[in-house]
Formats: structure tokens, sequence, C-alpha cells
């Protein structure tokens, strides 16, 4: 057989379709993207996840759902000993929302534009506010606006607080305490920014600290 003959069968000999190598850095390529993928979804169900902090604690910071703004702890030895900022990440301004004593537990909503914060003010007693990352809109005070419209029992202590967002209008509030005249309650309510408020269908067990342990 002549040279030319045999490199004309060797040609027609090569394989035409992708060979075992080709399939393996294929395959290779198309592991490494899903490796890829996952990673990016766990660090966004991470990063998605933390929007409730309660301070002062180990973290000085809460980051908003979509890291536009940052809620910073501040604490000093003399008074007031607690401040909470909140500071805007892409302009690096920061304002005082408020100082506190105790300890506060802040909630974010999901559209990033309001944060709930339950003030442990006292012993027996609790603040409850939602504020605007909007500084021209008034912060609402959840206590004030839904205790005319609810009944709950005569305590000496008496707890309230939100303990997450149902959406970026609703809140999930649950009220709490104890008195001499009084056993134990705890109760959920729906508040909407709108105002109104609801009695949630489901209610928590009244025994132990269900609501002080489902409020940040």
């Amino acid at each position: 057989m002549s040279e030319a003959n045999r490199q004309t069968q060797s040609k027609d000999l090569a394989p035409v379709g992708p060979t075992e190598g080709d399939a393996r850095r294929s395959h290779s390529k198309a592991w490494t993207i899903s490796i890829l993928m996952m990673a990016f979804l766990l660090l966004s169900v991470v990063s998605f996840s933390q929007t409730t902090r309660r301070f002062p604690g180990k973290e000085s910071e809460l980051i908003s759902p979509d890291r536009h703004w940052t809620v910073q702890n501040v604490d000093r030895d003399q008074e007031p000993h607690h401040s909470i900022l909140l500071k805007d990440n892409i302009t690096g301004k920061t304002r005082k929302l408020s100082d506190y004593e105790r300890g506060v537990g802040a909630v974010w909503s999901p559209d990033n534009h309001h944060l709930a914060l339950n003030y442990y003010a006292g012993s027996d007693f609790t603040e409850t506010a939602i504020l605007s990352v909007d500084e021209t809109i008034p912060k609402i005070d959840v206590q004030e606006a839904i205790l005319p419209k609810i009944d709950i029992p005569d305590c000496d202590h008496c707890y309230f607080g939100v303990s997450r967002w149902l959406d970026d209008r609703r809140v999930v509030v649950h009220a709490w305490g104890y008195g001499n005249r009084s056993s134990l309650f705890c109760l959920c309510y729906i508040y909407t920014l709108s105002g109104s408020t609801t009695k949630c269908i489901r209610q928590p067990k009244p025994d132990g600290d269900v609501c002080e342990t489902l409020t940040p």
C-alpha cells in the first residue's frame, strides 16, 4: 500500500464525532457550572434570610435584603448607652433612628422600605415601631395603633412585638404577658400599614414563652 493510500485510510478511520476526552471535558464543565450555581443560590438564601437581629449582641449590623441599607448598633459607656443608626450604603449617609436602654429587635420588610423595631424598654413593657427608610414618612407606633382594636387581658406585664413581615405591607404582631389577676396569654394579630388590624386565624398556645421566642 502506498504512503498516500495509508494516509487516506487513516483519515477515513478517524472518529468524526466527539472523542472520549471531549465528553469528559464537557461533563467536567457542566459539573463546574452546577457547583457555581448551587453556591450562588446558597449565598442568596443566606443573604436574604438574615432579615432579623437582636441588639446588643455579637453582631452590630443588619443589612437589608437588597444590601442597600445597613442597620448599625452603637454601644457606649455613657448615656445614651445604645443607639440604632441607618446607613445608606450607596450614598454613605447615616442617620440616627433612636436611642435605647435595654434591647431592641430589628426586622426588615421584604421590599427593603420599612424596618420594624421591637424595643424591650423595661422589665414589664415594650415599645414597637415601624419606620420607613424615607425619613420624611412618620414612624408608626404599632402598639398605639392596634390597642384600641384588640381585646387583651388586663395584665401587669404586657409585651408587643413584630415577629415577621407577611409581605411588603403586613406584619405579624404578637402580644403576650401575665398579671396578678390574669393567666399567661399569647395572642397573634396581623397589622397592615394602612392601619387595619385582624386576629390571626391560627393562634399560638398560651403556655410557656411562645410569643417571646417567636419575636426578635
